[in-house]
């Protein structure tokens, strides 16, 4: 099978990446949260992919003309904001992929440091990709127990 395609995603992504997003929390951060943090976490939130899509720069992941995962990073903020990758596809470097990207477009504009805060479940995935847990700053999503942290370019 072709290796998915990334490209800049578009208003027609939405509905997928929001598909994907819950998909992946619900099977990926099971292990580590609650079932009702999960729910609380993936309640409705109108216009929230939306907002997203117009405050960063936002990738997805396509395997036969489907999204399968999807990455942000907020240049302005030097913050990536989600990265998401549907269970089904998970272990094969499709995540790598998409954080080399975003770390390059974040070299390329001259930003020298980006942060994020890692769901529990991640924080070994990010530690292997270089990124280090950011104790000096505490995290966003208390409802989550996320980990802070940031990853020199």
């Amino acid at each position: 099978m072709r290796a998915p395609s990334i490209r800049l995603a578009r208003s027609a992504d939405l509905a997928a990446i929001a598909m994907v997003h819950a998909a992946s929390v619900r099977a990926l951060c099971a292990g580590h949260y609650s079932p009702q943090t999960i729910e609380q976490w993936l309640a409705p939130s109108p216009g929230l992919y939306d907002r997203m899509l117009r405050s960063s720069t936002v990738y997805v992941a396509e395997r036969a003309g489907r999204v399968v995962a999807f990455a942000a990073v907020r240049l302005a903020t030097r913050e990536v904001r989600a990265m998401y990758v549907s269970p089904g596809v998970t272990g094969g470097g499709l995540g790598l992929r998409l954080m080399r990207r975003v770390e390059r477009v974040a070299r390329a504009v001259g930003i020298a440091e980006l942060r994020l805060a890692a769901t529990l479940n991640a924080v070994g995935f990010y530690e292997r990709l270089g990124w280090r847990r950011d104790s000096a700053r505490g995290g966003k999503r208390p409802a989550q127990r996320c980990v802070p942290m940031r990853k020199r370019l």
